[in-house]
């Protein structure tokens, strides 16, 4: 069985992510869809607006045919740490190609641009401009422009594209991959009721504000957010203030994501009184938004520097599998080289037991007894 496989957060899943999982199919021609997916926590850093499991569910009834957790260490990491993990899960599937959304869908000049950033001269010329005091993004996008000598643009998906191409390149796979042009909207793109496809942020700006995503989501994921409450990071304000209050710059330190003085700048903070206000007091040309985020995740779930000690996959775990899916694994798992778990043992990795926490903190404000179904049967439809 030929398996493609895509990268996904489903953040909640729209009608952008069913074009993106049918022109997966087209284009490809796989007999099995592999997803990786970011479980309670995103790469944006914050938590998720719906568990892993209404995501699982979604995914399915959208036509993936297996569903591979990305662990939350690996989620809340940048976009090269992010895509590198997430490849190398689709690698260890034996995955053909992988089928990623992009604005530009220039599959030729993201390859370029790959190429260029394994270059010495992008090295030094991102150092320096790093060394200037700007965001390691910031500093990215100068250091390209530099080089070419063109005023470079990238989008979100095309970023994290590039380093999809990237990771395959460290792998040294043989992996095909594959653009797909995102359509209708762009990724921060305001909300526009004559439109189908809307962003994922513009509906979590809607579901935040209280109002109806109806029309715009699939009936399967409307009907998650009538029956559970939508999960945002302003509910899990008074545990970040209560972890800062109960840190000093040394315990600090010890944390995953503080360095340079982080952690004096973030033992600085008051006078916040939401989680945007604390995040926009934090955030600075150095350091952006998301560096920000990611580091209070960090430290909200207490995953300290030396928690994390490699980006390969150390296991496989299924959260579900149509019967294609089923029937694939099958085929493949005597030649695996790394665990496969479709249930929890009381023996695991250090990575899963910090997903384990990851659902145990996101469950307090959820308060649907989540950690309980880490430990039932997987999903299968």
């Amino acid at each position: 069985m030929k398996a493609t496989g895509i990268v996904v957060e489903y953040n909640p899943l729209h009608f952008g992510h069913v074009h993106h999982i049918a022109e997966t199919k087209r284009v490809s021609g796989a007999d099995v869809l592999i997803a990786v997916m970011s479980t309670h926590s995103v790469q944006r850093g914050e938590f998720s607006v719906a568990d892993k499991f209404e995501k699982t569910k979604w995914a399915l009834l959208a036509g993936v045919d297996l569903i591979v957790e990305l662990p939350g260490v690996f989620s809340l990491q940048n976009a090269d740490r992010f895509a590198y993990a997430s490849v190398a899960i689709l690698e260890k599937l034996s995955c053909k190609e992988i089928v990623f959304g992009s604005e530009s869908a220039d599959i030729d000049n993201l390859r370029f641009i790959a190429e260029i950033m394994r270059t010495d001269a992008y090295s030094d010329a991102l150092r320096n401009f790093l060394n200037e005091g700007t965001s390691y993004p910031t500093s990215a996008h100068n250091a390209l422009q530099s080089l070419t000598g063109e005023t470079f643009s990238a989008g979100p998906n095309d970023i994290l594209a590039i380093q999809y191409i990237d990771a395959l390149y460290a792998l040294q796979s043989e992996m095909v991959p594959r653009a797909i042009k995102r359509i209708d909207t762009e990724y921060y793109e305001d909300f526009q009721e004559n439109r189908k496809i809307q962003s994922a942020t513009s509906l979590r700006r809607r579901l935040q504000e209280g109002k109806s995503i109806k029309g715009y989501v699939p009936g399967y994921v409307q009907q998650t957010f009538e029956e559970k409450k939508p999960i945002f990071m302003e509910a899990f304000l008074p545990y970040i203030r209560y972890t800062l209050a109960k840190h000093d710059p040394k315990t600090l330190r010890r944390i995953f994501g503080f360095d340079e003085g982080l952690e004096n700048l973030f033992l600085s903070a008051e006078g916040f009184h939401t989680f945007e206000d604390l995040v926009e007091t934090l955030a600075s040309k150095r350091y952006t938004h998301s560096k920000v985020k990611r580091a209070l995740m960090h430290a909200l779930l207490h995953v300290e520097k030396n928690d994390i000690v490699t980006f390969d996959p150390p296991y496989l775990r299924v959260l579900g599998m149509s019967g294609k899916g089923q029937k694939y694994l099958n085929e493949i798992k005597k030649d695996l080289d790394i665990p496969l778990i479709t249930k929890i043992k009381r023996e695991r990795h250090r990575y899963l037991d910090l997903e384990l926490r990851i659902t145990k903190i996101y469950d307090l404000v959820a308060g649907a007894s989540l950690y309980k179904r880490e430990f039932q049967p997987l999903r299968k439809d």
